[in-house]
Parts: structure tokens; C-alpha cells; sequence
């Protein structure tokens, strides 16, 4: 089973939706074996991702797809963590959550220089401010949906 030729196969069934994949891995869950494979995509329509599985499956071999194995399409949905500065910088102007050794922060992304400072705006109590974050110096962060 090769997980790069899984996600090749999969591509044109995602092109119609404007669709790409976010990452195809093996993980175990109660006891079973599974491929996972994450679609870069906010939000979408059950009946679609359905649709996607459906024709993905039907056009796979067997050679494709180890027995002993359960196939798992989804979504990332809203909130995904971002693991690089290139994820980082596709958020601009989207709201994000972030936590570095001082503080944990919802914030709207205003811009990321060249030398990796995130310039961001939050609400402390009523407040509007803007502050500047290394980006070396985040532990982790994700987008996050404002309530």
C-alpha cells in the first residue's frame, strides 16, 4: 500500500470541489488499522463528501487498499492547527489562536513580515491592540472560529 499513490487517486475526485489533500496517514483506533485522509477545506456539504468517498472507493484496486484496513475521508473543519509559517501566512486577515510560553491569545492576523513577526490585533477587555509576535516563538497554534 502506498500512501502517496492513495492521495494521486484521489485528486481528481476533489477537483471539481476546488478540494486538495491536507495529509494522508495511518493511524490505529479501537483496535482497527486506518488510512486517513484530511481534505483542506473550512467547511463541507455531508452529501458531497459522501459523493467523494463513494467514487474514491469504487475506483480503487485492491492492490490500492492493504485488507486489513478501514479507509476515513474527512474534513479539517474550521478549527486546524497550522504547522508552518506558509499555513500561517495563508490566514491573514482570518481570526487564529496561538500560545507561547507567556501568554495564549485569540487574535486576528494582520500581516507576517519577511523575519517571521506576526503582527496581530486582540480584544483585551474592550481594548483594540495590536501587538507583534516572533513566530519562533509560538508552541502551537490553530485557526479558531470568533463567537
Amino acid at each position: 500500500m502506498n500512501l502517496d499513490q492513495l492521495k494521486e487517486k484521489l485528486i481528481p475526485f476533489l477537483e471539481p470541489y476546488d478540494i486538495a489533500v491536507y495529509s494522508v496517514k495511518i493511524k490505529r483506533a479501537y483496535g482497527e488499522k486506518i488510512v486517513e485522509i484530511l481534505l483542506d477545506t473550512d467547511m463541507m456539504n455531508i452529501d458531497d463528501l459522501e459523493k467523494i468517498h463513494l467514487a474514491y472507493v469504487e475506483s480503487l484496486h485492491d492492490e490500492d487498499l492493504d485488507d486489513d484496513y478501514f479507509l476515513e475521508i474527512s474534513s479539517l473543519g474550521a478549527e486546524r492547527p497550522l504547522e508552518n509559517i506558509d499555513q500561517v501566512r495563508k490566514q491573514l486577515g482570518k481570526y487564529i489562536y496561538f500560545e507561547t510560553n507567556k501568554m495564549k491569545i485569540y487574535a486576528t492576523l494582520l500581516s507576517v513580515s519577511e523575519d517571521e513577526v506576526l503582527l496581530v490585533e486582540v480584544n483585551q477587555k474592550g481594548r483594540i491592540k495590536k501587538i507583534e509576535v516572533n513566530y519562533s516563538d509560538i508552541n502551537n497554534m490553530r485557526t479558531a472560529v470568533k463567537v
